[in-house]
């Protein structure tokens, strides 16, 4: 990340310190000078980006830093993570389609492939000119936009599945109301979904009031409730193989959908709909320690991400809203969450927004 900034490594240093109870921690120092001849002095605004990009790599998904880092360099870090976003939201949409070529890995390697690449990165940056709180463009301008990019893959895309993914890459930037993509210091993507989107048949089922999505290191989650007030608990999945995992994806809207439903039947006589979250966490190979950690963590961007949908900080700038109306999420513990656990994270972060 110094690199692409320009940056050489002079000296480093490096410390292991320990924290009692909690283990230790690595602390890294690192003593940079411009490798810009044209910009020797390192300004502010330099500073504040490469800053806000460190955290970041902390709850990045490898994937993300792949693409970013290693394999297209040109393609910046906030559309990477749109795109690896939405691949991992593709899945369990296109799955129903044909589960054999809309596969978990087939569907990131085609839409990352150098062939399609670009078309990717377009409607990721179309994705982020939609929500650019420093630059508003008229809704109209955004569906105009999205038909333009939609077009042209259409005339210049001949493979039958990348061209079914492109599109349905369009449609997810159509269906996004709300976003936290420009929230500083944020932990993970958040996508506040028209929930049409998740369904290949609109008239099979009853769609949902609200769907959520979370993307984040190791984690991706959905939340799904069938009125405006609903009442519902966050089960965190830890699939034990690669394999294992890739079924779970598939179908972990849908197992979403209907456990929040079968809520929503349970809380027939009460003022409460039904909701459920689902948190998919790829745990595998880690020991029994980092995956109590990875837990922990993947909780907490989770829980994170929703305030960042729900609350406004007055201090930074607001993305357009494209849902209109605020929004009341009630999390309660289910399979592997501990309520105690849940209760701290949901105390700190609202201090925290409080003290903001």
């Amino acid at each position: 990340m110094l690199f692409q900034h320009k940056f050489d490594v002079v000296r480093s240093h490096l410390d292991i310190i320990s924290d009692d109870d909690n283990g230790t921690v690595c602390m890294l120092r690192l003593l940079v000078t411009s490798m810009d001849d044209k910009s020797p002095d390192i300004t502010h605004s330099t500073i504040k980006v490469l800053t806000n990009e460190l955290k970041r790599t902390k709850w990045l998904d490898p994937k993300t830093m792949d693409l970013v880092f290693n394999r297209y360099k040109w393609i910046g870090l906030p559309k990477g993570e749109v795109v690896t976003a939405f691949c991992a939201l593709l899945h369990p949409i296109m799955t129903k389609v044909n589960p054999f070529a809309y596969s978990m890995g087939n569907i990131f390697d085609t839409m990352t492939n150098e062939r399609y690449i670009k078309y990717s990165a377009s409607i990721a940056q179309l994705f982020l000119d939609k929500f650019n709180p420093d630059k508003i463009v008229e809704r109209s301008t955004i569906e105009e936009n999205c038909s333009k990019i939609a077009a042209t893959i259409c005339d210049e895309v001949e493979d039958t599945v990348a061209k079914e993914l492109l599109l349905k890459m369009v449609d997810i930037v159509n269906h996004t109301l709300k976003t936290n993509v420009y929230v500083e210091n944020r932990y993970s993507l958040g996508l506040r979904l028209d929930p049409r989107i998740m369904e290949q048949n609109l008239s099979q089922r009853e769609i949902p009031y609200g769907a959520m999505f979370v993307h984040g290191r190791r984690f991706n989650a959905f939340h799904v409730r069938f009125r405006d007030i609903a009442r519902g608990g966050m089960r965190l999945v830890t699939p034990s193989s690669h394999e294992q995992h890739a079924l779970e994806s598939a179908r972990q809207y849908d197992e979403c959908y209907d456990l929040a439903f079968s809520q929503q039947l349970k809380n027939k006589d009460i003022p409460e709909g039904g909701s459920k979250a689902v948190n998919l966490i790829d745990c595998h190979g880690l020991s029994n320690e980092a995956k109590q950690f990875v837990m922990r963590k993947s909780v907490k961007a989770f829980v994170n991400t929703i305030f960042d949908l729900i609350i406004d900080n007055n201090d930074l700038p607001k993305s357009p809203d494209y849902l209109g109306t605020k929004e009341i999420i009630y999390l309660g513990p289910d399979e592997q969450v501990s309520i105690v656990f849940v209760e701290f994270l949901l105390k700190i972060r609202f201090h925290s927004s409080n003290m903001n």
